[in-house]
């Protein structure tokens, strides 16, 4: 945990969210800044082959990102539904992802990282679509989780070296993104990312 803290202190974006520039006494790019107040989670990737899909394949990418209700973590509702919830995801032939969030602690065989929640990676025709999706969770019908938020996403390589053309916006110039990482200091050169380039 302490690695992924100080990792996300030197990240330049999560730096020009957390500093105030207004404030002289903000930190420097050198200092480490105080990221304790973004919430870390162990995701427990459920390893099925028969769930995986292509980002985008059918429709866009989505994400949902749920949270358990408090109860759910002692009255058994989530080991009682799990077979049904992992049914549903084989059947719709749309996951891209899927597994249980976790409490974040030092090791994950740590008994206080317990499981808070859901996160889902899947694709859907549109934001109706998604939608419809998710609540008609076997999960989400038990009344499982207390919050659940719906997001389309793209997906992003870090290096920037990779950026694709937008299929679904094709005037969008999607090359700005390598332009604006390189921008904020991210890897975008063959030689800056020599693992990736075996």
């Amino acid at each position: 945990l302490a690695d992924c803290r100080e990792a996300l202190s030197r990240d330049p974006i999560i730096r020009s969210l957390l500093s105030d520039d207004n404030d002289p006494n903000s930190n420097s790019n050198d200092d480490p800044i105080d990221v304790s107040s973004i919430p870390l989670y162990r995701w427990r990737h459920i390893r099925d082959h028969t769930l995986r899909r292509d980002d985008g394949r059918d429709g866009t990418p989505h994400l949902l990102l749920a949270f358990d209700r408090p109860e759910a973590r002692s009255d058994g509702l989530r080991e009682e539904i799990f077979n049904n919830h992992l049914e549903y995801l084989i059947r719709s032939e749309r996951i891209i992802a899927s597994g249980p969030l976790h409490v974040a602690t030092e090791k994950k065989t740590d008994g206080k990282s317990i499981v808070v929640g859901t996160l889902l990676l899947f694709n859907a025709r549109d934001r109706e679509d998604a939608v419809d999706f998710v609540e008609n969770d076997p999960a989400a019908l038990a009344g499982l989780y207390e919050t659940m938020t719906v997001h389309r996403y793209n997906s992003l390589d870090v290096t920037g070296k990779f950026v694709s053309e937008n299929l679904w916006f094709p005037k969008q110039n999607t090359y700005q993104m390598k332009e604006a990482m390189e921008y904020w200091g991210y890897p975008v050169d063959d030689e800056q990312t020599k693992w990736l380039n075996w």
